[in-house]
């Protein structure tokens, strides 16, 4: 037995994983980020055995559940526009904008799946702008729930869930490790896509501060859950707005290289599980 073994260190690669979880955090556009860390796990053979996720990574989560190509998703992604999926809202007085485009979006990309139609056990981070709760929705329309979950506050109207009023899940768990927990995850990959701030980009609108604003806030609140998951990828998403699908393929590329990077750490702690793949 090696010194390391006698003083109980940790080697994760040598504890069987049962249940593989994959957190995807928001961060808007930089969802395609995403995208790319999944290109680089399906390429491994590495598969979740549940997703959770909040705002964008509810998105795809959602999309990658319901057994869609990311290869489509990717390409879809870089075909959109902000006008697309929002619209100046009139005679809201919750929000800046209208989010029937993107429920529309939504709906053409997941038609009517309820979470029980999904392959992949599947959760949408949500919080209760009236509780502060963080709650994750687990059954019903899956569109309505990742539109909620996608409800970024001031822009986007919130979603009437009986006696809740939710909002995007970023306001109380942006990275949701802890959803994946409570759908039965021994081991964790979160993917967080919001960086720090730079000092690189300054806002041109209202929209700009209260995205940039939103972000603050999710890295001060943000560091717990990611000290709870086994592997945490974090491309580098620095000086990258979260609004700019013209950017979308350079952050696809930057998930893949946080991605990559990550495989050593993935490989040994998921040993066990990707021999049996090969096998």
């Amino acid at each position: 037995m090696g010194l390391f073994d006698w003083l109980g260190g940790k080697d994760r690669g040598r504890k069987p994983v049962r249940t593989l979880g994959l957190a995807l955090g928001g961060g808007g556009v930089r969802g395609a980020a995403h995208l790319g860390v999944l290109d680089v796990l399906e390429r491994e053979g590495i598969r979740p055995d549940v997703i959770a996720g909040t705002s964008v990574g509810s998105i795809i989560g959602a999309c990658l559940a319901a057994g869609l190509d990311v290869g489509e998703m990717r390409e879809t992604m870089r075909t959109l526009k902000w006008t697309d999926l929002t619209r100046l809202s009139w005679g809201n007085r919750l929000a800046l904008l209208d989010t029937t485009p993107l429920r529309r979006f939504i709906d053409r990309s997941l038609g009517e799946r309820e979470f029980d139609d999904l392959e992949v056990p599947f959760a949408a981070v949500t919080c209760d702008v009236l509780t502060g709760a963080e709650v994750l929705v687990r059954e019903g329309s899956v569109a309505r729930a990742v539109t909620a979950s996608s409800a970024l506050p001031g822009l986007f109207p919130p979603d009437e869930y009986g006696e809740a009023l939710l909002i995007d899940g970023g306001a109380i768990a942006n990275l949701p490790v802890r959803a994946a927990r409570e759908l039965g995850a021994d081991y964790v990959i979160a993917v967080d896509i919001v960086p720090e701030p730079d000092g690189t980009r300054r806002p041109e609108d209202v929209k700009d501060v209260l995205l940039m604003a939103f972000d603050i806030f999710i890295q001060s609140n943000q560091s717990l859950d990611e000290a709870e998951a086994e592997c945490t990828i974090s491309p580098v998403l620095a000086g990258m707005p979260p609004w700019d699908f013209d950017l979308v393929d350079q952050m696809v590329a930057l998930g893949r290289s946080a991605a990559e990077e990550a495989l050593p750490q993935l490989r040994a702690d998921l040993r066990e599980r990707l021999e049996g793949v090969a096998r």
